[in-house]
């Protein structure tokens, strides 16, 4: 076998890995747009920098036919490649969201390690039903002016309504009243956003979105809970 052979082989079964890698990626930790807007392919871009160009091309370079150490050299280079990646998959891992927090007016997409900055205990959205991420409320008063209080109040102390996590309920399917203040969103997504806005449709429940990664507006299919496209703010 030739470097290029030697090359080719370690590509083709590292390419096997970050395929399979994606899968899970898309499938399981990051569904949908979260992929696309929320960490998943920054997260994917690191592992694919070493598993896809960096394992190949030290192969490439210390490959020789009949050269002593060589399966020493290669085992350093599988060993490090494996440990790296073991890595990033682990970084990818903690920075999945694991909760959806509809509060007020806003889907807050949320890490384990967000719960934790907050001394809040991750494991609290576990016993919710559905798939990861969980899709979860913040209940509030259910007059509009006790939801505004409540809505200032945890600004001004430092309790915000995402992280109330006694308040968590599980988001319910077209009810109306959880997204009551849906109307006011879309005006101000018209104004910062425009055209876009105007052409999405009946099943779209237009909400402002915020993550460690990206802001703007989502629009949320109550029909299946799920959501299904992505607004940025301007930069």
């Amino acid at each position: 076998m030739n470097r290029w052979a030697a090359f080719s082989f370690h590509l083709t079964i590292s390419l096997a890995v970050f395929l399979g890698l994606f899968g899970l990626v898309i499938a399981l930790w990051y569904p949908g747009i979260l992929f696309r807007i929320d960490g998943g392919w920054a997260g994917l871009k690191l592992i694919t920098g070493v598993d896809v160009v960096l394992g190949p091309l030290l192969t490439l370079i210390v490959f020789k036919a009949g050269k002593p150490g060589l399966k020493t050299d290669l085992g350093i280079i599988a060993a490090l490649q494996v440990a790296c990646m073991a890595a990033g998959i682990w970084i990818v891992y903690q920075a999945r969201p694991i909760a959806l927090v509809f509060a007020y007016d806003t889907f807050f997409s949320l890490s384990a390690s967000e719960f934790k900055s907050y001394k809040k205990d991750p494991n609290v959205v576990a016993g919710f039903p559905g798939p990861w991420p969980k899709l979860i409320y913040t209940e509030l008063p259910e007059t509009e002016i006790g939801a505004e209080v409540a809505s200032l109040r945890s600004q001004f102390v430092g309790d915000p309504l995402f992280m109330q996590t006694d308040k968590f309920a599980t988001l319910p399917l077209n009810n109306s009243e959880v997204f009551s203040r849906q109307e006011g969103v879309r005006n101000d997504a018209l104004n910062l956003v425009g055209e876009a806005v105007e052409e999405t449709g009946s099943d779209c429940i237009l909400s402002r979105f915020a993550s460690a990664h990206a802001n703007g507006f989502v629009c949320y299919d109550a029909q299946v809970g799920k959501l299904t496209r992505f607004f940025p703010l301007p930069s």
